[in-house]
């Protein structure tokens, strides 16, 4: 609900502070509340119940006409379209805290989609960035282990000339398991990743938008996140420019046919498993971020 209240003070924020007005946003507040508790016990889940109340309310010039304040007290004119420097105040005068000035939310909620954009809330913000999070890090394991799958073939033939060939059937058996399973592992998460996102689907449609708060903390966290990211994704890069070393390395072991010929391949595709890992990963946060910037462009 708090999304619900929120979409209403930037509606209203506009109009002037009379009598009628505060009646009439305390009513459209009651009857919400009783639109959003019936389409929570028909099943719906918070968020589609947020987005289809706020889809139904009408244009700002629509309320100001049922308030009927179309006219010369009224602030700005239906027909005269809200300028680009236009600018809401929210806050309570009498309140300790300034009145904080905010970016023109209700123009761009209404000047496309008739009002059909759902308020983006600052804790669903924090919820979608945790779960994208959590699904670009699926997304990471799964590649990784669909990329270390030929590294089991190549460890069991290694530990069967290592154990002089007595072994040899049952570990190049497991080292095929070991690639079947690999592969199958990172397939799921991959596709696990993908599903974890499918509830947010209205805000991957461009059909929401955010208000000033949680525009201003989105913008903070993408630049906090920045030294990490360029972290992360140098690490990733030289593990995979560098993969090639161990091969090299344990070549000059070439007596011991376990290293030149096990460790040496296999530690190929670990190497450009965890680099890949770590390339996917350092942008898990800040390509979340500029989704939900994006809404309010």
């Amino acid at each position: 609900m708090d999304a619900i209240k929120n979409y209403l003070e930037t509606m209203f924020s506009s109009l002037p502070d009379t009598e009628e007005t505060r009646r009439a946003k305390a009513e459209i507040l009651s009857m919400t509340e009783d639109k959003y508790n019936e389409l929570i016990g028909s099943g719906m889940s918070e968020h589609e119940a947020i987005g289809k109340i706020i889809s139904e309310f009408g244009s700002l010039d629509d309320l100001k006409e049922s308030l009927g304040l179309i006219g010369e007290e009224c602030v700005q004119a239906a027909e005269e379209p809200l300028k680009s420097d236009s600018v809401l105040f929210t806050g309570v005068p009498e309140a300790p805290n300034p009145p904080v000035e905010i970016e023109p939310v209700a123009e761009r909620a209404h000047k496309s989609y008739g009002g059909n954009l759902r308020l983006v809330s600052l804790d669903e913000a924090k919820d979608f960035l945790a779960d994208a999070a959590f699904s670009r890090f699926l997304l990471g394991v799964g590649v990784f282990f669909c990329i270390i799958a030929p590294a089991g073939p190549i460890m069991g033939d290694a530990f069967g000339d290592l154990f002089f060939g007595v072994f040899e059937d049952l570990m190049e058996g497991l080292g095929v398991m070991f690639l079947f399973l690999s592969v199958a592992l990172g397939v799921g998460l991959i596709i696990l990743s993908s599903s974890k996102m499918k509830e947010w689907k209205d805000i991957k449609k461009g059909v929401s938008i955010m208000d000033y708060e949680t525009e201003e903390y989105i913008k903070s966290e993408k630049q906090a996140l920045n030294p990490s990211r360029s972290t992360m994704l140098a690490l990733g890069i030289v593990l995979c420019v560098c993969c090639v070393i161990p091969v090299t390395f344990f070549g000059i072991f070439s007596i011991i046919p376990f290293l030149s010929e096990g460790v040496g391949p296999s530690m190929i595709f670990v190497m450009v498993g965890a680099g890949v890992f770590f390339i996917l990963n350092s942008s898990r946060l800040t390509d979340a971020c500029d989704k939900l910037l994006k809404l309010n462009v």
